[in-house]
């Protein structure tokens, strides 16, 4: 997959990087080789593979279950920005 330097720029802004052109440029090679490889993990034959969490049958590990807590109010209180009794954040999805 080739990446152009508005990707590139837009994948910086996501991450919250302040790049250089030459940067831009190291960072462009390196993400290329990276989707490279996964575009031949892509082409493997993967039919008679089971899924496993570990790799190991039967290991005995399952997911852990998820629980919803409340948060402890003293994190809350430490959070930069706040909206009532939660921590706000920045999107980064469809940020534009």
């Amino acid at each position: 997959m080739e990446l152009n330097k508005e990707q590139l720029s837009h994948l910086a802004d996501l991450a919250k990087l302040e790049l250089k052109d030459e940067e831009l440029e190291s960072y462009k090679r390196e993400l290329q080789d990276v989707l490279s490889y996964v575009a031949k993990i892509n082409t493997l034959d993967l039919q008679n593979v089971k899924e496993s969490l570990s790799g190991i049958d039967d290991a005995g590990t399952a997911p852990r279950p998820d629980n919803v807590e409340k948060s402890n109010p003293k994190i809350i209180n430490q959070a930069c920005q706040k909206d009532g009794q939660y921590v706000a954040v920045p999107n980064v999805f469809n940020n534009k």
